[in-house]
């Protein structure tokens, strides 16, 4: 049985005579994890997978500042507000209009709790 709890990203794989009593005691306290028995799911490794290729290739840093502000429950101005800069600069970063600086990186990093190297073009 494999257990994955989405929102914390922990994989867990159980066998054994205690599986069914542990995965139990899992169910109650993770009731939005998600539990597949090995059988019927098929996972993938996804680093260098063909999907998580597709993905890095469409991802850039203004859309990885809008997916983690909005996982942060952000609006435009808050975060605006939290790194110092004005909203209309940040709608630009979001939009590809406006590259992200070393130091205006470091800053969403630390207001997002994310490295701020991911808001660095690649080969920058």
């Amino acid at each position: 049985m494999r257990v994955v709890e989405k929102t914390r990203h922990i994989d867990v794989s159980l066998s054994g005579d205690g599986a069914e009593a542990v995965a139990s005691i899992l169910r109650s306290a993770l009731p939005s994890a998600i539990f597949a028995e090995e059988e019927d799911e098929k996972y993938e490794e996804w680093n260098g997978s063909t999907l998580q290729r597709e993905i890095a290739a469409l991802t850039t840093p203004g859309k990885l500042v809008r997916a983690y502000r909005v996982r942060a429950g952000l609006s435009l101005v808050q975060l605006a507000e939290a790194v110092g800069t004005k909203y209309p600069n940040l709608s630009a970063i979001e939009n590809d209009r406006r590259v992200i600086g070393l130091s205006l990186a470091k800053k969403l990093g630390s207001a997002l709790n994310v490295e701020y190297t991911k808001f660095l073009e690649k080969g920058a």
